[in-house]
């Protein structure tokens, strides 16, 4: 654990966010963590955002009122001797595509700037991935956070296209145990993830803190506005996700090759919403095939889908971290259906606020008995709601935030 100056938590407070995607609009779990993190230390003190992704940026377009500076990784083009050290990241102890892909000198000169005019009395770092601008950060003489939306170095993260060789797990590794004892705290999305940390990296002394994943309650009330162009009269189930990360690739295929075909012959009269960027070539052929198999690709907002859905279904395998999609049903009071996979690290009871099936199945059993007993349906979601509330509301999350906040104040 490095030793910075301690937080001032004073009006004079000031937060830079250091992230690798566009903070607005909101396309997906890393940038609703984000934002939420974003808006929560908001309510602390001044905000600035320093991203960095393809594409320009538009800041006006921000609901909130933050100093956003965004950098373009894709213009202008990179240094030839870039471009060779980026060829060459598997000969450095620490090289990685993804990090390198994401450092840039240019990038790094604006940040340094940055720092300097805005004079940050904290800096929050979203994921491992930005390592390589950590001495840049360090100069800043502030406390650092890691929010670090998954746990890297578990194994259990890299799955059949995903598959790691063990020579990169280690790589993998090394960075996060490096940049784990260069900050002051690391938030992670659940227990089970701090487990985890502390399994693989038992010697670190850096703090760990659960700061969960949770939605704005207020963003998903009703609204009349709300519609999606599907089908209104077909019993819907929906699944989110961005289908280029394996894990919800493999769960859209035994939607669309075990459970929908099974709920047809069954019951009929019901439909399939896949719903996020990147389908996959077997999703968009099921697409073709099926016209009550819906492949949106990426949408602006999720909720108009979420609304016309009668239930979200979660057929997860793999993967870890807490899954936004099903706090995003639980705030919308869409029933869900879910792998104990899925729910992992969320604090929900089978029977109570959902229901549990680790097979295909049992999945469509239990998708018919909601469709047939649709209060059963309906208590469900009241009571996931209610949970939703307690925990993973972002009045709920705010709590932990300010009590890790105090944390670093003391120390």
């Amino acid at each position: 654990m490095r030793q910075a100056d301690a937080l001032p938590l004073t009006s004079e407070h000031r937060t830079l966010f250091l992230v690798q995607v566009k903070p607005y609009p909101l396309s997906g779990g890393v940038s609703l963590r984000n934002w939420q993190n974003i808006n929560l230390l908001a309510q602390h003190g001044a905000v600035a955002i320093f991203s960095m992704a393809k594409g320009d940026s538009q800041p006006t377009s921000l609901p909130l009122k933050v100093d956003w500076q965004h950098f373009d990784l894709s213009a202008p083009s990179r240094p030839l001797w870039e471009k060779v050290q980026r060829r060459l990241w598997r000969l450095r102890s620490t090289g990685h595509a993804r990090a390198d892909w994401l450092y840039t000198q240019a990038a790094a000169e604006q940040l340094r700037r940055k720092i300097a005019t805005y004079k940050p009395t904290l800096i929050i770092v979203e994921e491992i991935w930005l390592y390589r601008y950590l001495p840049i950060l360090q100069q800043a003489g502030c406390p650092l956070i890691l929010d670090n939306h998954n746990v890297e170095g578990d194994e259990s993260r890299y799955q059949g296209v995903d598959a790691m060789t063990p020579q990169m797990l280690a790589k993998v590794r090394r960075i996060e145990e490096n940049l784990i004892r260069a900050v002051d705290q690391v938030w992670l999305c659940s227990q089970t993830d701090v487990d985890c940390l502390q399994t693989l990296y038992p010697t670190g002394k850096t703090a760990a803190y659960v700061v969960p994943n949770g939605v704005n309650p207020d963003d998903y009330t009703p609204r009349d506005c709300l519609h999606a162009p599907v089908a209104e009269d077909l019993n819907t189930l929906i699944y989110l996700g961005r289908f280029s990360y394996y894990p919800n690739a493999e769960a859209a295929s035994i939607l669309i090759n075990h459970i929908y075909p099974a709920l047809q012959k069954n019951v009929g009269n019901c439909q399939l919403l896949l719903v996020g960027c990147d389908p996959t070539e077997e999703m968009l052929a099921a697409a073709q095939i099926d016209p009550h198999i819906i492949v949106t690709g990426a949408v602006e907002d999720v909720r108009p889908y979420l609304a016309q859905a009668t239930m979200m279904v979660v057929p997860l395998q793999k993967g870890s971290g807490t899954r936004l999609k099903l706090l995003e049903a639980f705030a919308a009071k869409c029933p869900v259906i879910s792998t104990g996979k899925g729910a992992e690290g969320l604090a929900v009871e089978d029977g109570k606020h959902l229901l549990l099936r680790d097979s295909s199945a049992a999945m469509v059993e239990a998708i018919q008995q909601l469709w047939q007993q649709p209060q059963i349906a309906q208590t469900l979601s009241e009571q996931a709601y209610e949970r939703f509330l307690e925990y993973y509301s972002w009045s709920a999350i705010g709590q932990q935030i300010r009590h890790s906040l105090a944390q670093l104040s003391r120390s």
